[in-house]
């Protein structure tokens, strides 16, 4: 680490929160989940209410919800839209933070308290957690890096970030969010629905505003990989399909500028036919099925409002980590030698 850093050093106020969980016909998800995420919040200075989002589930979610715990709020979705139920009752909550979960998790007891006082800090948009596989055996995500290569947008993990550091992307299921900043990006675009790149949508158009996004690696969420998206769409294979579809749209959205976009474009098709070729289904068949909704993905980009070039905070992130302790923040720039 660089000997001639500028630390920064907000105030160490802690936010109010509250903890969303999103489920449809997730009882068994949830009487795994519950009892770790009730530990979790008692240890959040001023309470942390736990509000579970149901999306019209047709088992007995609700009424089960409803008799063993009745500390936590149930809301229903006007519909089963996914993760995008979740915009309307951010709109809605009052508290400075959201923190929005999956329900096929478990938790550490402090993953929510140790990520609160990042807020504290004007710029930052959301705190992502680590994650692990269900026995905590595997790291499944940590520190996203995101790069642009031959007209082509890349993200990969960094799995062994071992303090809290930038990162591309807030996990939809594992993060904080800053509400007031959700709200006025519009929350999860429904351009990517049902599922897969609208966290790192949203995060993507939280940097170009010029707001940060933060990992903590002491933030521990287990997570059964996949569970409950694998049973709503049809298996692995539909699920890969539509991560390349979101793909393609996620970049034609948010990467670059006007220049990237074309050249993207240009080079789509040349791309479908390789990888039909090469038997590569999910990519051709994903990229295919994304054309319909190609020219919503543009109009977006045309009236996104940009602050930041995503050349310099993709450099950014992989030049900053963040040092916590005693209740302070403070960032560090990596010296580049």
């Amino acid at each position: 680490m660089s000997s001639n850093v500028q630390p920064l050093r907000p105030d160490s106020s802690t936010p109010t929160c509250c903890v969303l969980v999103l489920t449809y016909n997730g009882r068994s998800h949830l009487e795994r989940c519950l009892p770790s995420l009730l530990r979790a919040v008692r240890k959040v200075p001023g309470g942390c209410p736990v509000v579970v989002v149901d999306n019209r589930s047709t088992d007995e979610s609700v009424g089960w919800l409803q008799q063993q715990y009745r500390e936590v709020e149930v809301q229903i979705a006007e519909r089963n839209d996914y993760l995008f139920s979740l915009n309307r009752v951010v709109a809605s909550r009052s508290e400075d933070v959201v923190v929005i979960l999956n329900n096929d998790m478990h938790f550490d007891d402090d993953f929510i308290a140790v990520m609160l006082p990042y807020f504290s800090s004007a710029d930052v948009f959301a705190v992502s957690a680590r994650v692990l596989d269900w026995d905590g055996t595997h790291i499944t995500a940590g520190q996203r890096i995101g790069e642009k290569r031959r007209l082509w947008f890349y993200k990969s993990w960094n799995l062994e970030a071992g303090q809290p550091c930038l990162t591309l992307d807030a996990g939809g299921g594992c993060a904080a969010f800053r509400r007031s900043m959700y709200v006025e990006l519009g929350g999860f675009d429904p351009l990517y629905r049902p599922a897969y790149w609208e966290d790192t949508d949203l995060s993507y158009r939280a940097w170009r505003r010029g707001w940060k996004v933060i990992h903590e690696p002491n933030s521990i969420i287990y997570h059964r990989v996949s569970a409950t998206m694998d049973e709503t769409q049809g298996g692995r294979s539909a699920v890969t399909r539509l991560i390349r579809r979101n793909e393609v749209l996620f970049a034609l959205r948010n990467v670059g500028g006007w220049g990237f976009a074309v050249g993207y474009l240009a080079l789509l098709p040349i791309r479908i036919v390789r990888n039909a070729i090469m038997k590569n289904h999910a990519f051709w068949q994903g990229a295919l099925q994304s054309l319909p909704r190609i020219p919503a993905a543009l109009m977006r980009r045309s009236t996104d409002r940009f602050q930041r070039s995503d050349d310099d905070f993709l450099q950014e992130i992989q030049q900053r980590v963040f040092v916590t302790g005693n209740n302070r923040t403070e960032d560090y720039e990596l010296s580049k030698s």
